[in-house]
């Protein structure tokens, strides 16, 4: 092995820490079976904990007043900008011109 830091495997898309919760020192042969303690119950050989990513698809959060706030009538005509997002929205036939 190169270094003692994590090995990861990939399971059905997910990823997960092959060493994490690992209860001793690595052994020469990983797929041997971990030595008993002195109590009854055997440890785990590998201990399968997911990690969790990023999730996304949740960035856009409703908020009527900073919507107008941000993108409305009278922020865009206070702006020399916003005059032109005015005038391009008008020349191209837009509906609504802001919110």
């Amino acid at each position: 092995m190169a270094a003692l830091g994590r090995v990861w495997a990939r399971v059905g898309g997910r990823s997960f820490s092959l060493l994490q919760g690992f209860p001793c020192p690595l052994l020469s042969n990983p797929l041997e079976p971990l030595p008993r303690t002195s109590s009854s119950i055997p440890i785990p050989a590998w201990s399968f904990q997911q990690i969790r990513g990023r999730t996304r698809g949740n960035e856009y959060q409703p908020n009527n007043w900073k919507r107008k706030k941000t993108h409305g009538w009278i922020k865009r005509i206070r702006t020399p900008g916003g005059i032109a997002v005015i005038l391009r929205r008008m020349l191209k036939g837009r509906k609504s011109l802001s919110h």
